[in-house]
């Protein structure tokens, strides 16, 4: 689809949330936005937010191609949680449980171009200064510094060094940073918020009442700052349903990928117009052809962004 004709004051924001390997179905979400004419002039993200971001900013006429990564990464998991394996590293490195190999292996196989002035469209990446105990916005400078901070689990990966401080996971302090994009001067928003929901049922352990109290902070955050902006400009928060998936594992990519396309056309149908922008709160307009019920719960065919098996391994 060809980009909408944008108006010179027309900043459109793509702000996309963190949440290990629900990245996938981010990637899905950023596809059928970008299939439904939306076209980012700046992105935020954070963690894995910070990648897709990354390359949303690199390529931003791509989408599909970020698809195809994900693809690649069947059976991917975050960390290796064999309690020796773990041991041993916390005995070589107290500050972290696991290497942050993954993230390394994607940037150096996907994004070789580490700095901001390579992106096409403006690029702010969330990470946490746990020596100053805030958030930081990185928007210069070595890129892929600024995602290995951002993507640094607290107490999993070892924090990043930069400039003489420690950074940490830019989820600590904004998950789903639109205050950065409104700073960055975005005109309207839209928000890929891969937060779980918090549980309902009633904590059984300590860790549990920690666990539920720190899901409820997070998303009570992000809806109070939503809140706040929609009456500045038009936003939409998409949350994808993430049940029966883990964020620490990618077990059927292609799976994944089919199954999500499907939800976020569904999910995204009547959020844009027919120029492609993000519509204010309560904006109705009649639905393109094809675009009704059965086309939407129709099956979605993979293949037509990538031939899934026969580029597999070049993705």
């Amino acid at each position: 689809m060809p980009a909408p004709t944008s108006l010179p004051d027309n900043r459109p924001a793509l702000v996309l949330g963190g949440g290990g390997a629900f990245g996938v179905i981010q990637a899905a979400y950023i596809q059928a936005a970008w299939e439904m004419g939306f076209r980012p002039q700046l992105v935020v993200g954070t963690s894995v937010g910070a990648l897709n971001g990354a390359w949303v900013a690199l390529h931003p006429d791509e989408p599909a191609q970020l698809l195809k990564i994900w693809l690649a990464l069947d059976h991917l998991s975050l960390v290796d949680w064999h309690p020796a394996r773990v041991a041993g590293r916390l005995l070589r490195n107290p500050l972290s449980a696991a290497s942050n190999d993954v993230v390394r292996r994607l940037l150096r196989e996907h994004i070789p171009r580490g700095s901001f002035e390579s992106t096409k469209v403006d690029l702010g990446i969330v990470a946490t200064n746990l020596s100053k105990g805030e958030k930081h916005l990185f928007r210069t400078g070595n890129l892929h510094r600024a995602i290995l901070a951002s993507t640094a689990i607290p107490g999993i990966f070892e924090p990043v060094t930069i400039g003489g401080d420690l950074f940490v996971d830019g989820c600590v302090t904004a998950s789903v940073d639109m205050v950065s994009a409104l700073e960055m001067g975005a005109t309207e928003i839209f928000a890929i918020d891969l937060t779980p929901p918090p549980p309902l049922a009633r904590p059984r352990t300590a860790l549990g009442v920690l666990r539920q109290s720190f899901a409820i902070l997070s998303t009570s955050t992000t809806r109070a700052v939503e809140a706040c902006l929609v009456a500045q400009m038009p936003v939409h928060v998409a949350r994808p349903d993430l049940s029966g998936t883990s964020p620490w594992k990618l077990e059927d990519s292609v799976g994944a990928v089919a199954h999500n396309l499907r939800l976020a056309h569904r999910a995204l149908a009547g959020v844009f117009d027919q120029d492609g922008r993000v519509a204010p709160t309560g904006t109705c307009w009649v639905a393109p052809p094809g675009s009704g019920e059965a086309g939407l719960d129709a099956p979605v065919d993979a293949s037509r962004y990538f031939s899934l098996l026969r580029h597999r391994g070049a993705a």
